[in-house]
């Protein structure tokens, strides 16, 4: 009878790991699969774009609310690179972007913009590193 009980269990475990396998295995909203390089380039764009209006805006001295809407667009669109030749540096730039965010939340705006300039500079050198991989 143990037998048969360890059988049913081992059969019902199994059919529950296939029916939930799908969806845990799909892919995180917001990533895009086999981006092309036309995509990639786009990201990248944009991303400068919008580091570049952070640094705009917070020497310009916006408010708390505008400037931290700003770092987030300017994270959301660098999280959209999907490139594996650049993802150490798209790394390495977003934490020098978070660094620039956690200093304006505090209030430290020089160093803010020390930090976004920095941040700004290393986003540009992933859209440097990516175009001189591919030969673009």
């Amino acid at each position: 009878m143990s037998l048969l009980k360890k059988v049913v269990l081992a059969g019902f475990i199994s059919t529950a790991m296939l029916a939930t396998a799908p969806s845990v295995m799909a892919k995180p909203a917001g990533k895009q699969a086999n981006q092309t390089q036309e995509g990639v380039a786009i990201a990248l764009d944009s991303t400068v774009e919008a580091v570049e209006a952070v640094l705009a805006g917070v020497e310009s001295g916006v408010d708390m609310e505008t400037g931290l809407a700003l770092f987030k667009t300017a994270k959301q669109n660098s999280k959209t690179i999907e490139s594996a030749t650049v993802y150490a540096l798209r790394a390495r730039a977003q934490g020098a972007l978070k660094k620039a965010r956690s200093a304006f939340k505090k209030g430290q705006t020089e160093k803010s913009i020390e930090l976004t300039k920095v941040a700004l500079e290393k986003f540009k050198g992933v859209r440097t590193a990516y175009y001189n991989f591919e030969g673009d």
